[in-house]
């Protein structure tokens, strides 16, 4: 019989199909507030919970470990950050928590690159003025010939300067704090290969350095204690105020205050958010809100959801979740604590 597999409503229709068809669990959605899902996991005597970006910070560990007594309990995060998971109670309380690295990397590098675009030409205050009957727009910029920043050499960071160097023809110059060798252990190839396939023109560990040059900041960072506010009011005023930022990693990465007064004090010519310290949106100060400004362009966290980034981020939950159901803990992808 299929083990119940508790899976928050948000991520239970995005796999919808995929869970739906599956005939090794019994995938019930439930909602993704943390007192109603730990109650679930009583009442369904479940041991297995799918899970978004929702915070938990205590209920839910205390209920998996009672369900998950004789035989351990898991989560299994719908996607690949899991700074809503708190790690260190997880294993307190002897909770396997795991991620889908690689399923949507293609998805969040795209729309890193869409709002680049959006950015340099304007395209939300475009339409706003088309549609309150006006046929005009300010002028943009070619993001062609122009320096690319990326800030975090992973996957993501990678796919983004190969779709800006490739495809726009932009030099794409990265900060990255592992080192040339680390790159190179894991890449399997000498350092000058790597660069070449990834569209990287320099690789530095100098973040000031970079950030001066570039005319656009790509953000792909982890989040964690040693990258919360990374980009403050002191790297913001490294960038020159013709540049403009794009942050699809998470929302801890950047002081939004900071990036309000540069933005408001045209310090920065423009930023692209799609995650946030506090989601859904809410100003970290009262008056310093970034829809009010114009040079802001904002997206509600859906950078990996699309049909296909969704689909596959469904299989690979389910792929851990039927090694952890039949003892194979060693084919799980267990969360890694970058920093």
């Amino acid at each position: 019989m299929p083990e119940p597999v508790l899976i928050t409503e948000l991520e239970f229709r995005k796999g919808q199909a995929t869970f739906l068809a599956d005939g090794r669990i019994d995938a019930i959605p439930v909602p993704a507030a943390e007192e109603a899902l730990a109650e679930a996991v009583a009442n369904h005597h479940c041991r297995a919970v799918i899970v978004g970006v929702t915070p938990y910070r205590g209920p839910l560990y205390e209920a998996l470990a009672e369900t998950g007594r004789s035989a351990s309990a898991i989560i299994a995060r719908f996607g690949v950050g899991h700074d809503s998971v708190d790690k260190a109670l997880a294993r307190r309380h002897g909770v396997i928590v795991t991620n889908t690295p690689g399923v949507l990397d293609q998805s969040v590098a795209e729309h890193a690159v869409w709002l680049m675009g959006a950015l340099a030409r304007n395209l939300a205050a475009a339409d706003a003025r088309l549609r309150a009957g006006e046929f005009a727009s300010p002028c943009g910029v070619e993001l062609g010939g122009k320096t690319l920043g990326i800030l975090g050499c992973g996957a993501i960071g990678r796919r983004v300067a190969q779709i800006a160097h490739f495809g726009l023809g932009m030099r794409v110059t990265a900060a990255e704090s592992r080192s040339v060798e680390e790159l190179q252990r894991a890449g399997g190839r000498a350092i000058e290969e790597l660069l070449a396939a990834w569209g990287i023109e320099a690789l530095t560990p100098d973040v000031e350095r970079m950030l001066g040059e570039a005319d656009v900041l790509s953000i792909h960072l982890p989040a964690n204690d040693q990258t919360r506010h990374f980009i403050a009011a002191e790297r913001l005023a490294a960038m020159r105020p013709d540049a403009m930022l794009v942050n699809t990693a998470r929302g801890s990465v950047l002081d939004e205050v900071a990036l309000y007064d540069a933005l408001a004090g045209g310090r920065l010519a423009g930023a692209a958010l799609d995650v946030f310290n506090v989601e859904p949106y809410a100003p970290a100060i009262e008056g310093k809100d970034l829809r009010t400004l114009a040079n802001v362009v904002l997206t509600p966290h859906v950078g990996s959801n699309t049909h296909e980034a969704n689909r596959r981020m469904a299989e690979a939950c389910l792929e851990n979740l039927v090694h952890f159901f039949s003892g194979r803990h060693d084919r799980l992808t267990p969360v890694v604590e970058e920093g």
